[in-house]
Parts: structure tokens; C-alpha cells; sequence
């Protein structure tokens, strides 16, 4: 459960890093530590998670945004692309660890003789 409130703040902070981006240099960077701290968390919270997809989706998501900065340290990236992915690698990975860590299915109890 703290693994997924930390990946929620993670993809809060990202979504933050997006819609106001600060000057300077090392923007990147950061977004791409990001990345890693979402793939890594999403692993630690694999393993108490009721059900895994949510973790899935947020490694692939995770995985994704790193893969784009690496590539914006390499090649060109319009902005607006960065923008819209960064920004939606924020809200995808924030939403559902929150989901998995309010979603506890009720556990079938024994009838009681």
C-alpha cells in the first residue's frame, strides 16, 4: 500500500513537471528518474497488490516514458509530444495506484455453523 501512495505522488509530481515545466537544464533528467521510480515502485507494490494489472500498466508506463526521455537526449522531440506524454505518464500511473491502494475485495468468510 505505501508502494502505490508513493507511485500516486510520483505520477502527481509528473503531471505537475508537464503543466509547468521549470527553466533550466535537468528537466529531463528528473522526469527520467521519475520513470525509474515508478517502474520500481510498481514492482515493490506488485507484490501486496490484490490484483497485478494495475502494476503492469504502470511498468509499461514507466518503461515508455523512459524510453521517450532517452530518446529526447538523443533525437529531437516536438514539445507538444513531450508535453501530452509526460503529462498522461503522470495521470495513468497516479490514478491506478491510488485504485490499488483503496481497493481491498471483501475475502469470502465461512459460514458460521
Amino acid at each position: 500500500m505505501i508502494a502505490n501512495l508513493l507511485n500516486t505522488l510520483t505520477g502527481l509530481w509528473l503531471a505537475y513537471a508537464a503543466i509547468f515545466p521549470a527553466p533550466g537544464t535537468g528537466r529531463e533528467r528528473l522526469i527520467l528518474g521519475a520513470a525509474g521510480a515508478t517502474i520500481v515502485l510498481a514492482l515493490w507494490a506488485r507484490r501486496t497488490d490484490a490484483s497485478p494489472w494495475q502494476s503492469t500498466t504502470s511498468i509499461a508506463v514507466g518503461a515508455f516514458l523512459a524510453l521517450l526521455m532517452i530518446l529526447h537526449q538523443i533525437i529531437a522531440i516536438p514539445e507538444v509530444l513531450l508535453f501530452w506524454c509526460v503529462l498522461w505518464a503522470g495521470l495513468v500511473p497516479a490514478v491506478l495506484s491510488l485504485w490499488a491502494a483503496l481497493y481491498r475485495p471483501a475475502s469470502p468468510t465461512a459460514p458460521a455453523d
